[in-house]
């Protein structure tokens, strides 16, 4: 094994002046190849701790009981990490007096190694688990390689389940509402991408989402939606439809806060159908006559509400006159009747395609 040198001088130094305040000795502190890093006595930093190496050599303690003219009375500790020396604790002073306090520093000293080491590792697997999301998000056909597999594996990521890509847009982002929203995720869902004002959450596909987005919500005014991509095994699939939901919503103006793919895919359909010359002239004549959008408007709720000509005046607040009225300025305007199914559709296409 190579030796771990995780005891840095800075907190080397902590542990010698902290231990120092309680007790009249002055205190070393070696790394691995004797040199001090850390002293009561700054002359001393950056020179050669004989006692030290000459514990290094014996992998233990080594201590001098009486002064003499190389050496000062004290004792000398190895702090192991892992059966290896990753440094020496040196207290100058009587050895039955310093010999406990030793032990205790050696000991701290350790345990601040593991903790570095533990931070160190975790920090390591964040940005593994970071990059790795990043490119499976990325993949549309379960195909993976080898070392792909493998990272899945160590990051323990169950590459067969199902799930939900769901994208939360907000007003404006805080660090601290984000952090209140990895609350509610559960063992193998990710947070896969944080940007200034949404998210990108890989959930586990099942039937309370609803109500755990609903929860999401509740937390604050300034989550403005959450957008629900199609259940797949394959996370760039539903994070694809996820991404299309909330693209259609913002381009249609869709003010609902739970929106599902389901519920918007044939316009995801439609606008990624190629542009024909008869769309593009309809496209053009809506956005030289019909500026203020409310002829697109009308044939936005004609389709949604089926043809309904009640409810669509009442989700209009329109008279059913006005409703005739505009269908047939539609019907002047692109030489298409809104009220024949086959050109309706065309001109929803239009619309679909004016929004992207």
């Amino acid at each position: 094994n190579m030796y771990i040198t995780s005891l840095d001088a800075e907190s080397a130094q902590k542990i010698a002046d902290r231990i120092m305040q309680i007790i009249p000795y002055n205190i070393n502190i070696m790394d691995y190849d004797g040199i001090i890093i850390a002293s009561g006595d700054e002359n001393r930093i950056g020179t050669i701790h004989q006692g030290a190496v000459k514990a290094i050599e014996m992998k233990k303690p080594y201590v001098v009981y009486k002064d003499t003219e190389t050496e000062r009375k004290g004792i000398n500790l190895p702090i192991f990490y892992s059966k290896n020396i990753v440094g020496v604790i040196g207290i100058s002073g009587d050895v039955e007096a310093v010999m406990q306090i030793g032990q205790i520093v050696v000991i701290t000293a350790q345990l601040m190694i593991e903790n570095q080491i533990f931070s160190e590792m975790t920090s390591i697997r964040e940005s593994r688990l970071k990059d790795f999301l990043y490119e499976w998000i990325s993949v549309q056909k379960p195909k993976y390689t080898g070392e792909f597999l493998d990272t899945a594996n160590y990051l323990g990521i169950d590459l067969h389940m199902q799930r939900k890509a769901v994208i939360i847009n907000c007003k404006r982002i805080r660090y601290s509402l984000f952090e209140n929203i990895k609350r509610f995720l559960r063992k193998g869902e990710y947070l896969v991408r944080q940007r200034m004002e949404d998210a990108l959450i890989l959930f586990d596909y099942e039937t309370d989402l609803d109500d755990r987005l609903g929860k999401i919500l509740a937390l604050s005014k300034e989550i403005t939606g959450c957008y629900v991509g199609e259940p797949s095994t394959v996370a760039g699939k539903t994070t694809r439809t996820a991404e299309q939901t909330f693209a259609m919503a913002k381009a249609t103006g869709n003010t609902k806060r739970i929106l599902h793919y389901s519920e918007v895919s044939l316009e995801c359909i439609l606008a990624n159908i190629e542009e024909i010359k008869e769309v593009r002239r309809m496209m053009d004549i809506l956005k030289e006559k019909d500026v203020d959008g409310i002829l697109r408007e009308t044939v936005r709720a004609y389709m949604e509400w089926n043809q309904d000509y009640a409810v669509v005046c009442e989700q209009l607040h329109i008279h059913r006159n006005t409703l005739n009225y505009r269908l047939s300025r539609i019907e002047e305007l692109l030489d298409r009747n809104p009220r024949c199914a086959r050109d309706l559709m065309y001109i929803y296409i239009a619309i679909v395609k004016m929004n992207m």
